[in-house]
């Protein structure tokens, strides 16, 4: 296919066939391409960062061999988000994870159709561009065109008539119609949604016959490329770095505010998109809420800070979390809760194994039996009485972790009860929490909040962590050594 004769193209032929022509300009393409922005590139070879051509094939290859013979694959890129009641863009786009990993493409108005003929090699790519209005690029900046979704991103055909291109495809897909449901209205412009609904009244489709893309498109994204885990890498090591700057923020008398802005501020200015989700510092007894996001308190000599922040760079996320004293010195309470948060979490490491059983779900009913018992020693109780009755869940009320990578919470349809296998990207963050005004809980553990989050990879058939570095000297000095 056309595509696949671009993607395939030697550096020393690039200039003579124009693969990216000069005359494309970065405005055209939308988004920032080797020739505008060469200081974020490693090759032109690369449709974005550090991801080259040729893996945007693979992923779309890989794709089609999961779709039926003579059936189609219909992606919606996400909306831009705007201030509610306004036309100011919220912030800098994100785009739909499953449309960027399989197309490169991080701009909103886009759609795309993949279509598998009876072969899994007959495959064509066809990317639908937004109409060009001269008000939106004078007001939001030039867009991708027709020509450069063929020119720079490689589709055999590109399209500013997104229902023509729509409809075609579905008309032709006697094998099916991929498609998922809740992301068409994200098209601006209607087109697919009109697509469908014609199909439909003409008895091509039968009504919500489509079927879930998602099914697809993440047991194609949750085993992860070398490329993709070098990403995710440079990201945990940005985190990292900003731990030490939130850490190094977080006296007595500086506020939660301050601790996030120091980690947000080594984040962008070593080059993040953005956070990966809000930061939660919660200080004292708003260490105990899991989703604490406030972050206006001031920090107090002898509380805990529980920190839970993650950065995404090149549209690969991190995530972790991270407990230390204000002062730098535990109290007995607050050692044994957080001793028994890390004997748990070095447990649950040395437990995962790529061994065609082992899954997720194995680790959080082994973090649930581990931390039962450090709950049954505070609270004076049953440790199995606990986790029968699920009185366990009001201390430890989430999971031990879940899937990693373009997407915080990634790739949710692919169940934690799958086995791990290699370059399988995942967090393990078992946590205790003992609210303040619990009476069931001895007075000197109330408003103990304690979580620790890494993120992690199966390599070799065994857990390696990515995020150990984090803090690991600091939270050594006074309390058990974190060396999961």
């Amino acid at each position: 296919m056309l595509a696949r004769a671009r993607a395939g193209v030697s550096l020393a032929r690039l200039d003579a066939i124009h693969f990216v022509p000069r005359a494309m300009s970065h405005a055209r393409a939308g988004q920032p391409t080797w020739e505008t922005h060469p200081h974020l590139f490693r090759s032109p070879l690369e449709l974005t960062p550090w991801v080259a051509r040729d893996e945007y094939v693979a992923r779309r290859d890989a794709l089609a061999k999961l779709m039926p013979a003579n059936s189609c694959a219909i992606f919606i890129a996400a909306p831009m988000n705007k201030f509610y009641g306004t036309v100011i863009p919220s912030g800098k786009y994100r785009a739909d994870a499953d449309f960027a990993y399989f197309t490169g493409v991080s701009q909103p108005a886009c759609a795309m159709v993949l279509t598998r003929g009876v072969d899994a090699t007959d495959v064509t790519y066809a990317l639908i561009a937004p109409k060009y209005c001269a008000r939106y690029a004078q007001w939001d900046g030039e867009r991708i065109d027709a020509r450069a979704c063929e020119d720079v991103f490689g589709a055999d055909r590109g399209s500013e008539d997104g229902e023509a291109v729509v409809g075609e495809a579905v008309r032709r897909a006697s094998g099916g119609v991929f498609v998922d449901r809740a992301k068409v209205a994200w098209d601006e412009s209607g087109a697919v949604a009109r697509a469908l609904s014609r199909a439909e009244n003409d008895g091509v489709l039968r009504p919500n016959g489509s079927k879930a893309l998602s099914t697809l498109t993440h047991g194609v994204r949750w085993r992860k490329s070398a490329t993709e885990i070098e990403l995710i890498e440079r990201s945990v090591a940005l985190d990292v770095r900003a731990f030490e700057s939130a850490y190094a923020a977080s006296v007595a008398g500086a506020s939660e505010a301050d601790v996030m802005a120091a980690h947000e501020a080594a984040c962008r200015i070593g080059g993040a998109d953005r956070l990966a989700y809000p930061s939660v510092v919660g200080s004292g007894a708003g260490a105990c809420v899991v989703h604490y996001h406030p972050n206006d308190k001031l920090l107090r000599d002898g509380d805990l800070v529980l920190m839970d922040a993650g950065c995404e760079l090149n549209g690969y996320v991190s995530d972790i979390t991270r407990t230390w004293p204000v002062n730098g010195k535990w109290t007995s309470a607050q050692e044994d809760v957080y001793g028994a948060v890390l004997d748990a979490h070095a447990a649950c490491v040395r437990a995962v194994r790529a061994d065609g059983e082992t899954s997720l779900a194995h680790i959080h009913r082994l973090s649930v039996e581990l931390l039962a018992q450090s709950m049954a020693k505070i609270l004076n109780t049953d440790a199995q009485a606990m986790i029968r009755t699920g009185a366990y869940v009001k201390y430890y009320p989430h999971s031990v972790g879940h899937w990693l990578g373009m997407d915080t919470h990634d790739v949710p349809s692919i169940s934690i009860s799958t086995p791990f296998e290699n370059a399988v990207t995942f967090t393990i963050e078992p946590g205790l929490y003992f609210p303040l005004h619990d009476v069931d809980v001895p007075k000197h553990f109330r408003g103990i909040g304690v979580r620790v989050e890494d993120d992690c990879v199966v390599r070799l058939g065994r857990c390696r962590v990515l995020s150990r570095a984090a803090l690991a000297d600091v939270l050594s000095t006074n309390a058990p050594v974190f060396s999961p």
